[in-house]
């Protein structure tokens, strides 16, 4: 470095204004004796001494391409340059307005002031954006400064669209990447991602994305695929097996469909954590019309989708085993799936539940003063007529029901009486609770029952026992049965036992809740 160089670096050490502005230029564009580092020159630059200074603005934002300002984040430096009156400042604060903002108009003013003054690429924008139609205005802009040297039209796009996706704006966004595709030599990582994120956000927010071409989007979801992304995945796969990825239609992510690819692109995604993507390989496998149809399969992808935490899948699983159940354990185990996705808010499940329960009569804040009356006589049979009430119980159940072993994390199994001789009224039933309410009650009917089974037992006696005495009891207290108890016939409780029979019954809600 030569003498002079040495003693210019001296004196901006010293804390010299002039020198460290003078310091600072030289090592942002180099030459001259200093090396070109940019870092080192904004260090000088940003100095208290020298930053306010309008020559220290126009130093920083006439040195650096503007995709190194924004990356450096000297955005300030380049308004006040502009205002200080740079013209080159002027042209890329004129671009830069119109990018993030997606129209020429709102960068014209600044682009007019630098065109004014002189500057040939401003003079190149504005001609071109004369001579275009208003609707293509940003797209002449771009086109006139693709060889630019103070602007690299591809990352400063990208840059705009990653702060529009920080910012909230898809449409921004959408606009941000379509100027950055139609330029850009080729497609990159970078823009393969954003693109990714905007489908992503369309999905969920039901966003057309008008401005991106299928091609470009299956382009980018592929370049994704191939680093791993399982979001682009999961949409590909989706879009090839034909199935929309939220209102998005699956001919406006991909070009074609092809089945076979779809269900490897879905299981690479289910493998890698897209827990959703288990459900769209079971509307695949289950369809009979698919050219990969397999019932075997679909089953095993719906399970999957249910265990992985899927409401619908957990819904559709358990409409399918009640539907097919002969047996206790399948309507159990039915119930079971049907309370979970209930429980995430599934109110086709729901529905499914509550076709289960037979209904009862009378108004629900009656039925409870009342069973607190019965309760100052007869603690046991509160519990039972409470039972009744939060699971539609016939007399016959609600009095033979053992709260202990009935007990079950959905609801409550109605045992198998041994009071009665004809099997189609003595088997066991299996009763959701609609209610937490009716959960909660069911845990204090049991631990009730548990802590005093030898008192109680004996309290209350056989079936014949219990009967008598809540005939008394109802008559003291002229209270109605029909207020506690359900009626149903043994063909409507059989109903409730056996699949096909229930389906029958229950055909329009388990229609909407295998297709929802």
């Amino acid at each position: 470095m030569r003498r002079q160089d040495i003693q210019l670096l001296t004196l901006a050490r010293q804390g010299d204004p002039a020198a460290r502005s003078k310091a600072g230029r030289r090592y942002l564009v180099g030459g001259d004796g200093f090396p070109r580092h940019v870092a080192t020159g904004i260090e000088y630059l940003s100095h208290p001494s020298v930053r306010e200074l309008p020559e220290t603005a126009c130093a920083i934002a006439e040195s650096l391409p503007l995709q190194d300002l924004l990356d450096l984040k000297q955005e300030d430096a380049l308004h006040k340059a502009a205002a200080a009156g740079s013209p080159l400042a002027q042209f890329k604060l004129g671009v830069w307005m119109a990018l993030t903002r997606s129209s020429v108009t709102a960068g014209q003013s600044w682009l007019e002031t630098a065109a004014a003054a002189g500057h040939v690429e401003a003079c190149q924008v504005m001609a071109a954006v004369e001579g275009a139609r208003s609707d293509r205005a940003l797209e002449a802009m771009v086109e006139s400064i693709q060889s630019s040297a103070a602007v690299d039209v591809v990352q400063v796009a990208v840059i705009a669209a990653r702060q529009a996706r920080e910012e909230g704006g898809l449409d921004q966004l959408v606009d941000c990447l379509r100027v950055a595709l139609m330029v850009a030599p080729r497609l990159t990582h970078a823009l393969s991602d954003l693109v990714v994120a905007a489908v992503l956000w369309a999905e969920r927010e039901k966003h057309s994305l008008r401005g991106l071409a299928p091609d470009q989007i299956e382009a980018s979801l592929e370049l994704a695929v191939v680093r791993g992304d399982r979001d682009a995945a999961c949409l590909l796969g989706r879009a090839r097996c034909g199935i929309d990825s939220g209102t998005l239609a699956p001919a406006r992510l991909a070009t074609s469909l092809n089945l076979r690819k779809g269900v490897a692109l879905l299981l690479r995604a289910a493998d890698a954590g897209r827990d959703d993507a288990w459900l769209a390989l079971y509307a695949t496998h289950a369809d009979h019309r698919s050219s990969v149809s397999n019932p075997q399969m679909a089953r095993f992808f719906l399970e999957k989708a249910a265990m992985a935490g899927q409401s619908e899948a957990q819904r559709k699983l358990g409409a399918l085993i009640l539907r097919a159940s002969n047996s206790v354990v399948e309507s159990e185990q039915a119930i079971a799936w049907l309370h979970v996705a209930a429980n995430q808010g599934d109110a086709h499940a729901q529905r499914l539940l509550g076709s289960l329960v037979l209904p009862l009569q009378g108004s629900e804040s009656v039925a409870r003063e009342a069973i607190e009356q019965v309760r100052q006589a007869d603690p046991w049979l509160a519990v039972r007529l409470t039972l009744a009430r939060d699971f539609g119980l016939t007399k016959l159940e609600a009095l033979s029901v053992d709260p202990v072993e009935g007990r079950r994390p959905w609801g409550l199994l109605v045992g198998q009486n041994p009071f009665i001789a004809q099997a189609r009224l003595s088997a066991p039933r299996a009763v959701p609770a609609l209610t937490p309410l009716a959960l909660q009650n069911l845990a204090r009917a049991a631990a009730l029952f548990e802590q005093s089974r030898g008192d109680g037992n004996a309290f209350e006696g056989d079936l014949r026992r219990r009967s008598v005495r809540q005939r008394r009891v109802f008559e003291r207290l002229h209270l109605s049965e029909d207020l506690f108890f359900a009626t149903a016939s043994s063909r409507r409780l059989e109903a409730f036992r056996l699949g096909p029979k229930w389906a029958f019954r229950a055909r329009q809600p388990l229609a909407l809740a295998l297709a929802g």
